[in-house]
Protein backbone atom coordinates (compact mmCIF):
# COMPACT_ATOMS: atom_id res chain seq x y z
CA UNK A 1 0.00 0.00 0.00
CA UNK A 2 1.41 3.27 -0.81
CA UNK A 3 1.75 5.62 2.06
CA UNK A 4 -1.08 8.61 2.26
CA UNK A 5 -1.30 11.65 3.57
CA UNK A 6 -3.37 10.44 6.34
CA UNK A 7 -0.85 7.62 7.43
CA UNK A 8 0.14 8.00 10.40
CA UNK A 9 0.80 4.44 11.62
CA UNK A 10 3.29 1.81 10.29
CA UNK A 11 3.51 -1.45 9.84
CA UNK A 12 6.48 -3.01 7.84
CA UNK A 13 5.78 -7.04 8.28
CA UNK A 14 3.40 -9.09 5.94
CA UNK A 15 -0.20 -8.84 6.98
CA UNK A 16 -3.59 -10.15 5.46
CA UNK A 17 -7.19 -8.79 5.81
CA UNK A 18 -10.10 -11.31 5.99
CA UNK A 19 -13.48 -9.36 5.66
CA UNK A 20 -16.81 -10.36 7.60
CA UNK A 21 -20.35 -11.28 6.02
CA UNK A 22 -21.28 -9.26 3.14
CA UNK A 23 -18.23 -6.82 3.66
CA UNK A 24 -15.50 -6.37 0.97
CA UNK A 25 -12.36 -3.84 1.00
CA UNK A 26 -14.54 -1.01 2.28
CA UNK A 27 -14.54 -2.55 6.06
CA UNK A 28 -11.36 -1.62 6.28
CA UNK A 29 -10.37 1.51 3.97
CA UNK A 30 -11.14 3.65 6.84
CA UNK A 31 -8.51 2.07 8.88
CA UNK A 32 -6.49 1.54 6.01
CA UNK A 33 -5.91 5.11 5.21
CA UNK A 34 -4.46 5.83 8.78
CA UNK A 35 -1.53 2.86 8.00
CA UNK A 36 1.58 2.70 6.31
CA UNK A 37 1.91 -1.06 5.08
CA UNK A 38 3.91 -1.92 2.20
CA UNK A 39 3.34 -5.59 2.65
CA UNK A 40 -0.35 -5.84 2.93
CA UNK A 41 -2.99 -8.58 1.56
CA UNK A 42 -6.58 -8.51 1.21
CA UNK A 43 -8.88 -11.63 0.86
CA UNK A 44 -11.70 -11.27 -1.21
CA UNK A 45 -13.89 -13.98 0.80
CA UNK A 46 -17.09 -12.56 -1.54
CA UNK A 47 -15.49 -14.12 -4.39
CA UNK A 48 -15.54 -17.89 -2.69
CA UNK A 49 -18.63 -20.11 -3.61
CA UNK A 50 -18.21 -22.76 -0.53
CA UNK A 51 -15.63 -22.56 3.04
CA UNK A 52 -12.87 -24.74 0.58
CA UNK A 53 -12.81 -21.88 -1.51
CA UNK A 54 -12.37 -19.17 1.11
CA UNK A 55 -9.57 -21.42 2.62
CA UNK A 56 -7.86 -21.57 -0.71
CA UNK A 57 -7.93 -18.24 -1.69
CA UNK A 58 -6.70 -17.59 2.23
CA UNK A 59 -3.68 -19.55 1.19
CA UNK A 60 -3.44 -18.17 -1.75
CA UNK A 61 -2.93 -14.45 0.18
CA UNK A 62 -1.00 -16.25 2.92
CA UNK A 63 2.19 -17.42 -0.31
CA UNK A 64 2.44 -13.68 -1.37
CA UNK A 65 4.44 -13.34 1.53
CA UNK A 66 8.26 -14.64 3.26
CA UNK A 67 6.46 -15.93 6.68
CA UNK A 68 5.62 -15.21 9.31
CA UNK A 69 2.37 -13.27 8.57
CA UNK A 70 0.03 -11.51 10.76
CA UNK A 71 -3.48 -12.23 9.78
CA UNK A 72 -6.37 -9.86 10.93
CA UNK A 73 -10.09 -11.04 10.33
CA UNK A 74 -13.63 -9.21 11.31
CA UNK A 75 -16.49 -10.72 12.39
CA UNK A 76 -16.69 -13.90 9.51
CA UNK A 77 -13.13 -13.24 8.43
CA UNK A 78 -12.12 -13.37 12.20
CA UNK A 79 -13.01 -17.23 11.75
CA UNK A 80 -11.51 -17.87 8.36
CA UNK A 81 -8.24 -16.61 9.93
CA UNK A 82 -8.23 -18.65 12.61
CA UNK A 83 -9.04 -21.78 10.66
CA UNK A 84 -5.81 -20.28 8.11
CA UNK A 85 -3.79 -20.05 11.36
CA UNK A 86 -4.25 -23.34 12.34
CA UNK A 87 -3.65 -25.08 9.47
CA UNK A 88 -0.49 -22.71 8.56
CA UNK A 89 0.78 -22.93 11.73
CA UNK A 90 4.25 -22.65 11.77
CA UNK A 91 4.16 -19.38 9.05
CA UNK A 92 1.68 -17.36 11.36
CA UNK A 93 3.36 -14.67 13.19
CA UNK A 94 0.18 -12.89 15.10
CA UNK A 95 -3.76 -13.65 14.37
CA UNK A 96 -5.65 -10.88 15.45
CA UNK A 97 -9.74 -11.37 15.92
CA UNK A 98 -12.15 -8.58 15.16
CA UNK A 99 -15.64 -8.62 16.75
CA UNK A 100 -15.29 -12.37 16.52
CA UNK A 101 -15.70 -15.25 18.08
CA UNK A 102 -14.47 -18.68 16.79
CA UNK A 103 -16.53 -21.16 18.43
CA UNK A 104 -19.22 -23.32 17.09
CA UNK A 105 -22.65 -21.47 16.39
CA UNK A 106 -25.39 -22.03 18.71
CA UNK A 107 -28.54 -23.47 17.92
CA UNK A 108 -31.14 -20.64 18.07
CA UNK A 109 -28.38 -18.67 15.71
CA UNK A 110 -28.18 -21.66 13.42
CA UNK A 111 -31.95 -21.83 12.88
CA UNK A 112 -32.29 -18.12 12.49
CA UNK A 113 -29.61 -18.58 9.23
CA UNK A 114 -31.77 -21.78 8.01
CA UNK A 115 -34.56 -19.31 8.09
CA UNK A 116 -33.16 -16.40 6.02
CA UNK A 117 -31.84 -18.94 3.37
CA UNK A 118 -35.09 -20.24 2.92
CA UNK A 119 -35.97 -16.20 2.46
CA UNK A 120 -33.25 -15.64 -0.51
CA UNK A 121 -34.23 -18.92 -1.73
CA UNK A 122 -37.67 -17.97 -2.37
CA UNK A 123 -36.63 -14.70 -4.24
CA UNK A 124 -38.35 -12.78 -0.95
CA UNK A 125 -35.65 -11.47 1.27
CA UNK A 126 -35.48 -7.44 0.24
CA UNK A 127 -32.78 -6.72 2.32
CA UNK A 128 -32.17 -6.08 5.66
CA UNK A 129 -34.23 -4.05 7.95
CA UNK A 130 -33.07 -0.20 9.52
CA UNK A 131 -33.30 -1.85 12.59
CA UNK A 132 -30.83 -4.60 11.69
CA UNK A 133 -28.66 -1.94 9.89
CA UNK A 134 -28.27 -0.10 12.89
CA UNK A 135 -27.63 -2.99 15.73
CA UNK A 136 -24.31 -3.14 13.80
CA UNK A 137 -23.46 0.22 15.53
CA UNK A 138 -22.55 1.75 18.77
CA UNK A 139 -26.29 3.62 19.91
CA UNK A 140 -23.72 6.69 19.58
CA UNK A 141 -23.46 6.26 15.94
CA UNK A 142 -26.75 4.21 14.64
CA UNK A 143 -28.05 7.83 13.18
CA UNK A 144 -24.52 8.25 11.69
CA UNK A 145 -25.03 7.92 7.51
CA UNK A 146 -21.85 8.02 6.69
CA UNK A 147 -20.70 4.85 8.53
CA UNK A 148 -24.52 3.34 7.97
CA UNK A 149 -24.12 3.87 4.02
CA UNK A 150 -20.90 1.21 3.95
CA UNK A 151 -22.73 -1.33 5.17
CA UNK A 152 -25.92 -0.41 2.85
CA UNK A 153 -23.48 -0.57 -0.60
CA UNK A 154 -21.51 -3.31 0.44
CA UNK A 155 -24.53 -5.10 1.26
CA UNK A 156 -26.60 -4.17 -1.97
CA UNK A 157 -23.12 -4.63 -4.38
CA UNK A 158 -22.87 -7.93 -3.15
CA UNK A 159 -25.74 -8.82 -3.06
CA UNK A 160 -28.72 -11.82 -1.67
CA UNK A 161 -26.60 -14.91 -3.55
CA UNK A 162 -23.05 -13.79 -1.60
CA UNK A 163 -25.06 -13.52 1.57
CA UNK A 164 -26.58 -17.43 0.95
CA UNK A 165 -23.27 -18.57 -0.11
CA UNK A 166 -21.59 -16.77 3.31
CA UNK A 167 -24.53 -18.28 5.84
CA UNK A 168 -24.10 -22.09 3.88
CA UNK A 169 -19.94 -21.77 3.91
CA UNK A 170 -19.41 -21.29 7.65
CA UNK A 171 -22.85 -22.53 9.49
CA UNK A 172 -21.41 -25.92 10.34
CA UNK A 173 -18.31 -24.64 11.82
CA UNK A 174 -16.36 -25.91 14.24
CA UNK A 175 -15.40 -24.75 17.85
CA UNK A 176 -11.57 -23.83 17.01
CA UNK A 177 -11.25 -22.52 20.20
CA UNK A 178 -9.31 -25.64 21.69
CA UNK A 179 -7.08 -25.78 18.50
CA UNK A 180 -6.09 -22.26 19.00
CA UNK A 181 -5.32 -22.56 22.46
CA UNK A 182 -2.37 -24.98 21.74
CA UNK A 183 -0.64 -22.72 19.09
CA UNK A 184 2.35 -20.56 19.86
CA UNK A 185 1.65 -17.30 17.69
CA UNK A 186 -0.28 -14.47 19.70
CA UNK A 187 -3.78 -13.84 19.74
CA UNK A 188 -5.33 -10.87 20.03
CA UNK A 189 -8.70 -9.70 20.44
CA UNK A 190 -10.36 -6.50 20.15
CA UNK A 191 -14.02 -6.52 20.61
CA UNK A 192 -16.99 -2.95 20.91
CA UNK A 193 -18.26 -2.35 24.12
CA UNK A 194 -21.57 -2.47 22.28
CA UNK A 195 -21.68 -5.35 19.91
CA UNK A 196 -25.21 -6.77 19.29
CA UNK A 197 -23.49 -9.84 17.42
CA UNK A 198 -20.52 -11.08 19.18
CA UNK A 199 -21.77 -10.40 23.44
CA UNK A 200 -18.69 -9.07 25.48
CA UNK A 201 -19.38 -12.37 27.48
CA UNK A 202 -18.83 -14.61 24.29
CA UNK A 203 -15.32 -12.11 23.94
CA UNK A 204 -14.01 -12.61 27.66
CA UNK A 205 -14.81 -16.60 27.56
CA UNK A 206 -12.80 -16.83 24.65
CA UNK A 207 -10.07 -14.38 25.70
CA UNK A 208 -10.25 -16.90 29.07
CA UNK A 209 -10.24 -20.07 27.64
CA UNK A 210 -6.93 -18.21 24.95
CA UNK A 211 -4.59 -18.52 27.34
CA UNK A 212 -1.68 -17.19 24.64
CA UNK A 213 -4.23 -14.20 24.02
CA UNK A 214 -4.59 -11.07 25.01
CA UNK A 215 -8.57 -8.48 24.79
CA UNK A 216 -9.22 -5.63 24.36
CA UNK A 217 -12.75 -3.77 24.61
CA UNK A 218 -12.93 -0.38 22.17
CA UNK A 219 -15.46 2.24 23.91
CA UNK A 220 -17.61 3.65 21.54
CA UNK A 221 -17.54 0.77 19.13
CA UNK A 222 -20.26 -1.57 18.16
CA UNK A 223 -20.40 -4.43 15.83
CA UNK A 224 -18.78 -2.63 13.19
CA UNK A 225 -15.75 -1.58 15.19
CA UNK A 226 -13.38 -1.10 11.81
CA UNK A 227 -16.18 1.74 10.89
CA UNK A 228 -16.60 3.52 13.90
CA UNK A 229 -13.44 3.42 15.54
CA UNK A 230 -10.95 3.62 12.39
CA UNK A 231 -8.26 5.30 13.37
CA UNK A 232 -7.75 3.47 17.15
CA UNK A 233 -8.22 0.11 15.31
CA UNK A 234 -5.31 1.47 13.52
CA UNK A 235 -3.00 2.68 16.12
CA UNK A 236 -4.29 -0.78 17.95
CA UNK A 237 -2.56 -2.60 15.21
CA UNK A 238 0.25 -0.80 14.72
CA UNK A 239 0.78 -1.64 18.24
CA UNK A 240 0.53 -5.38 18.13
CA UNK A 241 2.22 -6.26 15.18
CA UNK A 242 4.44 -3.05 14.20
Amino acid sequence: MLKTKDSIYQISQPIVFFPGTLCDERVFNPCWRYLDMPMRAFVPLQWAENLEQMKMLSADRLAYFEPPVHLVGFSMGGYIAALTAIENQTNIASLTLISSACDALPKDEIQQRQQLLKLIGAKKYSGMTKKRLTSFFHANHQQQNDYLNVVKQMEQDLGADVLATQISATQARKNLLPALAKCAFPIHIISGEQDNLVSQSTILAMHKQLTNSDVTILEEAGHMLPIEQSEKLAEYLASKIA
